[in-house]
């Protein structure tokens, strides 16, 4: 059984941090992989407006020429770094200054763009979860098992916090920092720990969807 939709209203803006270089995996853009007809961009697209997410964004990079035509299929908002080679901070703050001047008022979702299980059912969960949250709590971080996972939820109070730090410090130096700030959220699915950062993640990804391609195009 699925999770009720909660309201469009209240839903928080979302951001795809897809500017990474992918060394692990030979140097290709995680988020352009297919599983399917449909890559991971798409999918991450879909489960975000599923829990009610109206205009996702996503961070792009070095790999423009490819992510872009799937940002646009996927009707993702383009922000386009300007450095050959970014890192996660760098695109962390990319997003956060874009989310903060466009919408001041309301959290933001950040995704890593190499999410293969993530679903609208684990972001609504997580939204009910983060909306029941009690006072003082500025984030939310998906658990599974106690492993760490993604996507973090951030209030606009811990986006302006954080948009204040000195350009090296990212979103994990607010957290460590603001820690009774932070709620960690146990969830009964893998989709916010599945990610693509090695080889044998990707083998285990084509294993997994048997029948269907995984690949890039």
């Amino acid at each position: 059984m699925g999770v009720r939709p909660l309201s469009d209203a209240s839903a928080p803006g979302a951001v795809i941090l897809a500017a990474g270089l992918g060394r692990r995996l030979g140097g290709r853009p995680k988020a352009a992989l297919h599983i399917g007809d449909q890559s991971l961009l798409e999918r991450l697209a879909a489960a975000l407006r599923g829990a009610g997410v109206a205009q996702p964004q996503v961070v792009l990079g070095p790999y423009l020429d490819t992510l872009l035509s799937l940002a646009e299929r996927a009707g993702l908002t383009p922000l386009r770094h300007t450095r050959a080679e970014p890192s996660l901070i760098d695109s962390q703050r990319l997003a956060i200054s874009a989310h903060i001047a466009a919408q001041p008022n309301r959290p933001l979702w950040l995704l890593l763009g190499d999410l293969t299980a993530l679903t609208s059912d684990d972001l609504l969960t997580l939204r009910a979860a983060w909306e029941a949250r009690e006072a003082g709590i500025e984030a939310l971080v998906p658990t599974v098992a106690g492993q760490r996972g993604h996507p973090v939820l951030l209030s606009p109070s811990a986006l302006h916090a954080i948009d204040a730090q000195p350009a090296e410090q990212g979103v994990r130096h607010w957290l460590a920092a603001q820690s009774a700030q932070v709620r960690f959220q146990e969830i009964d699915s893998a989709g916010p720990v599945q990610d693509l950062d090695t080889g044998e993640a990707l083998a285990a990804l084509r294993q997994a969807c048997v029948p269907l391609s995984v690949d890039w195009p």
